[in-house]
């Protein structure tokens, strides 16, 4: 006789954006958020811890009693999105402006064969002077932030250089400099499994962990992982709420 049950199922195709704002002291979100892009997971991880009482009154040591102590949920995010926004959070960094320089000197030891890096990054350089003589172009190489002397140079290794030359604005992240990140981050999507059925979920605060690793050489495209513990917000308040996460379903 075949199955009479009513197929009551929701399948689960999640696509979307994640909204993240940093929180202040009272867990408000400040700032407003910024969408990452094209995620490729997003992922919670809950576990309880228990303690448990053994029966040992009647000799079957069975479990006679058992209570949950702990609840924690790891949010992980695998994001395809490398935005200067995206990777402060990663690597808990500070992001600066430095403006285009039209001339900046730079004096170290060359050395023939080898590169000097000079600080900024090259948008052209005027000259380069060794023992007061110009040295000719075709003796060295301009790179992005470094330039590459030829073994033909002529010069004697660890002869002092003095680089003339001009920098591009760019932006600068420098790394590891920030601790306690606090977040809010919303999931605000579909679930393409149900006709599109709109869906929203809200972590209320996520306290994050500095990136494991920073990718820098790849054959396809990158993930930047973004991962972070749930932390009960002191900003909800109220019963049957949560403090930690709510979802949202149209």
């Amino acid at each position: 006789m075949p199955v009479q049950t009513i197929d009551t199922s929701i399948g689960w195709i999640g696509n979307g954006a994640i909204l993240i704002a940093k929180l202040d002291s009272n867990d408000l979100p400040v700032g407003g958020f910024y969408a990452v892009a094209h995620s490729s997971s997003a992922v919670l991880a809950l576990t309880s811890d228990k303690v448990e009482m053994q029966d040992t009154t009647y000799g079957t040591l069975a479990t006679a009693k058992s209570r949950v102590i702990k609840n924690t949920g790891e949010l992980t995010i695998n994001a395809k999105d490398f935005n200067v926004e995206v990777m402060k959070l990663a690597l808990f960094a500070d992001a600066i402006k430095d403006a285009a320089a039209a001339e900046k000197t730079w004096t170290g030891k060359a050395y023939l064969g080898r590169s000097v890096v000079v600080p900024g990054m090259i948008a052209s350089v005027t000259s380069i002077t060794m023992g007061g003589e110009v040295l000719d172009e075709s003796a060295y190489r301009v790179s992005g932030g470094s330039i590459e002397f030829d073994l033909a140079a002529g010069f004697i290794d660890g002869a002092e250089a003095t680089v003339v030359y001009a920098t591009k604005a760019s932006t600068r992240l420098e790394g590891l400099i920030n601790s306690n990140v606090n977040v809010q981050i919303i999931f605000e999507g579909v679930n393409l499994g149900e006709e599109d059925q709109a869906v929203k979920v809200t972590y209320h605060k996520v306290s994050l962990s500095p990136a494991a690793q920073r990718q820098l050489i790849t054959t396809d495209w990158g993930d930047q992982e973004i991962k972070g513990t749930l932390l009960a917000s002191k900003a909800v308040s109220g019963s049957g709420l949560s403090k930690l996460f709510r979802e949202e379903y149209a």
